[in-house]
């Protein structure tokens, strides 16, 4: 069975191995679980170390590369059935994600002037930089020495 992420890419639905001893395990379903992101860990299988692990095998997980704001909004979105509304209206007040449901960092300061003014100015140089067209010559755009070809 097949399913389809936000972005639209096809994601096979992997057996769960929670619970399940590793001795119980053939070589070939231990291999498959260790794909699917599990470890052993004495008697049982745990989830895997993401810091250890390739952004390939994160990303054959299913896992998308995204900002902490954005992995706490889309919790925040699954925790409220997909509904931004809830999202928004909230009340779970002790849950730590609940200050940045918004996709918003309440603690970070806001810019200064000064701070705005460099951003602006970096991006004006930016679009300056990339704006810029260089012209490559080849042998038939410039003229010859005597005259022909």
């Amino acid at each position: 069975m097949k399913l389809l992420t936000s972005n639209g890419r096809e994601l096979e639905v992997r057996e769960v191995f929670t619970g399940r001893k590793v001795a119980s395990l053939p070589a070939t379903e231990l291999e498959h679980a260790h794909r699917a992101g599990y470890e052993p860990d004495g008697e049982y299988l745990i989830g895997r170390d993401p810091r250890e692990m390739m952004r390939e095998e994160l990303e054959a997980m299913g896992h998308e590369p995204m900002s902490p704001m954005e992995a706490i909004r889309a919790k925040c979105l699954d925790c409220c059935a997909g509904s931004a509304y809830e999202v928004r209206c909230c009340v779970a007040m002790a849950c730590p994600s609940w200050p940045f449901r918004t996709g918003k960092n309440p603690w970070r300061a806001p810019a200064s002037e000064a701070q705005r003014e460099a951003s602006r100015r970096n991006a004006a140089k930016m679009h300056a930089a990339s704006s810029d067209t260089v012209k490559i010559t080849g042998a038939s755009d410039e003229p010859s020495e005597g005259g022909t070809c």
